[in-house]
């Protein structure tokens, strides 16, 4: 029987299986390899995935996103507080401290605590790897971010228990990276130790692992992260750049429309992913609000600039891992 593993994104997540030539990532149902971490909740039914992540521009205020950042964190978290403020949909403090998330689900107000949203995404994929796979899926590993706390942890364990699955183990997302380097590396030194840097730049957090490689060996040397500082990030200076910019020529305030807010942070993203391979790009939205059509246009120059603060936090992460593993930049040998 295969053993089953889910990476678990702020954004998205993955599927992937081990077989006996490796490790494969599955595709869902659009033959895609990311499944996005959305569920929203409607008057008939609820959509998980990716049909939850085509209804959401549709019905903002019921689209759960980001259940990664809810799970296990007390409602009074600062760095939770500073999440929910950007959230669409509406949360707020259950009986115990932790937060509950309101949704209007089969013409009735319900509230969902984070651990059965995540469930519920867990059960997406479970089923998306028993239709590549043609047999029920119950024992799994789930990667979770090195920072996640003994409440998150639980969390996890939690929602998967409810999803039908067994949880074998919960990974480090960049320990199970350096591992599959190891796994595919057939050239690795007998004697003198490699050292490879792992960085990953998330949708809402940063993670750096080092780890020394020999033949047969993986050894772990540190770990460092920013609980708080990913893609979504970036997407957000654009956000305000660009809202700022329409509120002024176009005299329409975004902020004052979840619906328009979330198809301007769509096109940031999109934006971002062109600017990081060319020197500028437009933007083009049609009717964003009271039916104006948008247009906009920024440079990569531009888009360093104002965002030369969170670019200067990336270093931090970086220079910690390096301390910790007693390591230079010149005794990395890849990164």
């Amino acid at each position: 029987m295969s053993v089953v593993g889910f990476d678990l994104g702020n954004e998205s997540c993955i599927v992937a299986v081990a077989r006996q030539r490796g490790i494969d990532v599955v595709l869902n149902e659009e033959s895609k390899r990311e499944t996005p971490a959305i569920v929203c909740f409607g008057d008939k039914q609820r959509f998980i995935g990716t049909a939850g992540a085509a209804s959401s521009t549709m019905n903002p205020k019921n689209s759960v996103s980001q259940i990664k950042r809810l799970l296990g964190r007390k409602y009074s978290d600062p760095e939770l507080q500073r999440d929910i403020a950007a959230f669409p949909f509406r949360v707020s403090e259950g009986p115990d401290g932790f937060p509950l998330v309101h949704a209007r689900y089969l013409g009735e107000e319900r509230v969902f605590t984070p651990t059965q949203l995540m469930a519920m995404v867990l059960s997406n994929l479970k089923g998306i790897a028993e239709s590549n796979l043609n047999t029920a899926v119950v024992d799994c590993c789930i990667g979770i971010p090195v920072y996640f706390t003994d409440l998150q942890r639980r969390a996890v364990l939690d929602a998967a228990t409810i999803a039908g699955l067994c949880p074998l183990r919960l990974f480090h997302e960049t320990t199970a990276t350096a591992l599959a380097y190891g796994i595919y590396k057939t050239d690795l030194p007998e004697n003198d130790q490699l050292n490879v840097a792992f960085v990953d730049v998330g949708h809402a957090s940063m993670q750096v692992c080092i780890a020394g490689y020999k033949k047969g060996q993986l050894k772990i040397l540190s770990h460092a992260y920013d609980r708080s500082l990913g893609g979504r990030d970036f997407d957000e200076v654009l956000f305000k750049h660009f809202a700022a910019k329409f509120k002024d020529e176009y005299k329409i305030d975004v902020y004052q429309n979840a619906r328009a807010c979330i198809r301007l942070r769509v096109a940031c993203e999109k934006l971002k992913k062109v600017l990081s391979a060319n020197p500028e790009s437009p933007m083009h939205i049609e009717c964003l609000m009271d039916e104006k059509d948008v247009r906009g246009f920024i440079k990569r120059e531009e888009f360093e600039k104002i965002s030369a603060s969170i670019l200067e936090r990336v270093k931090g992460p970086l220079e910690k891992a390096l301390a910790e593993a007693g390591l230079t930049t010149e005794n990395v040998h890849f990164v």
